[in-house]
């Protein structure tokens, strides 16, 4: 059986990964001239650095850590502490960590009232029906009952909850309001916050893509070939790109969901592209500000989170804490994440004016960076909605035969939601051809 899977980021090198695995003769096309997508690294006078994704959590990103065991990489992971500070909007600081949800009942802004209540709320959760995969779209789909994070939270935590735990944990995570959320991944988190753990590659995210390649001896890689079109033939399809036409099977489709909506117009019905094109996404941008010498050396923190959305920034992450590699011996380098909404009146350069004000707030004074480095994605994070799962997840069935889904957005964006979908659309196809 021969497929072709278009788009080169975590879903389809997991696909393509997963199809070789099994024996399938399989061609990968990906529009730029590497793969990666939203994982990609970008290298620059000595320091590399993350264009998207942060980390993996451990626990629970089971597709991701299988893989990576097959892959013989697993231990190649470099764990990070993620020592916290959440932020008050007055500056007061709390120490917490990040991959300890429950490490952040310590903070003295949290009355013993509020911790009872946050305790209390927490361990109903452990009890209550709730999604098993945090990263399993249908899965998600189960336990979506249509409110949003935000009344969710306040309703399980309370409002303290809400604004010391829900904001600065999800906000750092998605950048957007609780209330444009499903609450079914938070669910999850809290179900299972005893696996979570932070780990990076030690060249970062984007290397998960780099070994999924390399583990998939005799694939076809075709990088700068953007798909044009997928056409039905007698027998499979035909996939055109870069001039030619590749007679296949079967196709997984792979790239953001804008991108498989153009490219599966006239193959599935309107009201399939019309799920695709509405699936929501957020303006997301985070500023890499680079310093060769190390400003601050002994702040021990490695990342800031505010307790609420007022300022214009989610999060300020100091990159040698997270990934070694990122920054040359003795460099530093802040990354800050901002918010979706105040990005609708920020221009780049005010982005970046922005970023150093968080910097210079969070982690003291500072000389001119060496050089600032700003990613900005007009369609950044899937959101995820009250109702996506089901409505994203309900694609699957409507897909002609020899035609499979796959991407992040089919639960949150995220490492492990790309590697699980992408892994499934490979079973899915590998079934079908038994």
């Amino acid at each position: 059986m021969k497929a072709a899977i278009i788009g080169g980021g975590p879903a389809g090198c997991a696909a393509a990964y997963t199809l070789r695995k099994h024996g399938h003769e399989v061609a990968l096309f990906e529009a730029q001239d590497h793969v990666g997508g939203r994982t990609s690294q970008v290298l620059k006078d000595g320091f590399n650095l993350g264009s998207g994704a942060l980390f993996l959590m451990g626990g629970i990103y089971p597709r991701t850590n299988a893989i990576l065991k097959e892959l013989g990489h697993y231990r190649e992971l470099v764990r990070w502490d993620a020592d916290t500070e959440v932020l008050d909007a007055d500056g007061r600081r709390y120490t917490a960590r990040f991959d300890q949800v429950l490490s952040f009942l310590g903070m003295s802004a949290l009355s013993w009232k509020d911790k009872l209540r946050i305790a209390a709320g927490v361990a109903k959760q452990l009890v209550t029906p709730g999604p098993k995969l945090c990263f399993d779209g249908a899965e998600l789909a189960r336990h979506d009952s249509g409110e949003s994070l935000e009344t969710w939270s306040r309703r399980v935590l309370g409002n303290k909850g809400h604004d010391y735990i829900t904001v600065p944990y999800m906000g750092f995570l998605y950048a957007v309001p609780m209330s444009w959320l499903s609450p079914a991944l938070f669910h999850a988190v809290l179900k299972q916050f005893y696996r979570l753990s932070l780990s990076v590659p030690p060249e970062g995210v984007g290397q998960i893509c780099d070994w999924l390649i390399e583990g998939s001896p005799g694939l076809d890689l075709r990088l700068s070939a953007p798909v044009e079109r997928i056409t039905k033939a007698d027998v499979g399809y035909e996939v055109s790109a870069g001039g030619e036409m590749h007679a296949v099977d079967a196709v997984i489709v792979a790239p953001e969901p804008g991108v498989a909506a153009d490219l599966l117009s006239g193959l599935v019905s309107e009201a399939s592209i019309t799920k695709l094109r509405e699936c929501l996404y957020s303006d997301y941008a985070h500023v890499q500000v680079c310093y060769r010498r190390n400003p601050w050396p002994r702040h021990r923190a490695s990342v800031a989170l505010p307790a609420n959305m007022e300022r214009d920034w989610g999060a300020c992450v100091l990159l040698s804490k997270r990934q070694p590699t990122a920054v040359p011996a003795s460099g530093e380098a802040v990354g800050v994440y901002f918010y979706t909404p105040p990005l609708e009146h920020l221009s780049d350069d005010a982005i970046i004016k922005s970023a150093l004000d968080a910097v210079h707030e969070v982690y003291g004074p500072a000389p001119e960076p060496d050089f600032v480095e700003l990613f900005h994605y007009r369609r950044g994070l899937s959101i995820a909605n009250p109702g996506h799962y089901g409505r994203l997840d309900s694609l699957h069935a409507e897909m002609p035969p020899g035609i499979y889904l796959a991407g992040d957005y089919f639960a949150h964006a995220g490492v492990e939601a790309a590697i699980f979908s992408g892994e499934l659309a490979a079973n899915r196809l590998a079934k079908a051809q038994l």
